[in-house]
């Protein structure tokens, strides 16, 4: 397959077109032009990169020389921090992609993947696991945008004939994931011994190593009658507590941890629950444990921290 993916320098971006060229899969790599991160795909077999500005989609096509086959769409600003509720932000995502669509179907494209988010749904207040088919509430600006460029994208779709899959992410993490991510600041400060400061961290939680994310998209876009949303979490939702425990014990650190010391935010404790059922049915399921993700981060990241 001749595969296009935008937000090709993120986690999950670059691990995918890592894994898809490694399969043999021709890979478009977009990246904007002012990227610093390519040298990990440039490297890559069966890899063309190609620089283009969110706000230059709509001329996407003239920068590609060929047809593709799929495209999948990772690129999205503002997905941390106060970003997410500025509606400007948000608002600019929805017309840059919304721009690229219909330059994919110039292109011959008969898939298309949007990255998801478990935003999109909204705020979990009770210990309901979350379906693909239940209602949204998104209740920042960053999952109103995410949901209504899928709702753009799918009529979009419809109208094209074209495929439409959405993965909606939980809560990912791996070694390339970003340093200000709970997982990456918490691992930090355990391994040198300085205080974690965090909420009360009574949430239900469910992580996902990002290797077992990457095999659950080729499953998505390998197999040919697949569509409509698919969650990826790991379907081991705890209280996050438990979570951050076991980091702990597995450090063998001697930092204070301070529950309690942060506030949740003004739109409240949100608890992610996810069913991840309708993707387990495609014959997917993940492979790497939360403690043996862990290991690895540490391994790859923080291993002369370790030895401190």
């Amino acid at each position: 397959m001749r595969i296009l993916i935008t937000g090709a320098t993120s986690m999950i971006g670059s691990a995918l077109i890592e894994r898809l060229a490694h399969d043999g899969h021709r890979v478009i790599a977009v990246v904007r032009t002012n990227a610093a991160k390519t040298l990990r795909i440039r490297q890559l077999p069966f890899v063309e990169i190609v620089h283009c500005d969110m706000d230059s989609y709509g001329n996407l096509s003239r920068l590609i020389s060929d047809s593709v086959d799929a495209a999948v769409l990772m690129a999205w600003n503002g997905t941390r921090g106060k970003d997410r509720m500025d509606a400007a932000v948000q608002q600019q995502n929805e017309v840059c992609n919304a721009s690229l669509l219909p330059e994919l179907a110039k292109l011959g494209c008969h898939m298309i993947m949007t990255a998801g988010s478990q935003a999109e749904y909204g705020p979990l207040y009770s210990e309901q696991a979350q379906t693909e088919d239940m209602e949204p509430h998104p209740n920042t600006e960053y999952g109103k945008s995410k949901l209504r460029f899928y709702q753009m994208a799918d009529s979009f779709c419809r109208e094209q004939d074209i495929r439409l899959i959405e993965p909606r992410f939980f809560s990912l993490y791996g070694p390339d994931d970003n340093e200000n991510t709970l997982i990456m600041s918490l691992l930090r400060s355990m391994l040198r011994n300085e205080p974690c400061k965090m909420t009360s961290c009574v949430q239900l939680w469910d992580f996902l190593y990002i290797d077992d994310a990457v095999d659950g998209l080729v499953k998505l876009l390998t197999k040919e009658h697949l569509h409509g949303i698919y969650n990826f979490g790991s379907g081991d939702s705890r209280p996050l507590k438990e979570y951050i425990e076991e980091m702990y014990k597995m450090t063998g650190s001697r930092s204070s941890l301070l529950y309690g010391a942060i506030p949740y935010p003004e739109t409240g404790m949100v608890s992610i629950h996810p069913s991840v059922d309708r993707l387990r049915a495609t014959g997917w399921a993940p492979k790497v444990r939360f403690a043996d993700g862990i290991d690895k981060i540490i391994t790859a990241k923080y291993s002369d921290e370790k030895r401190m």
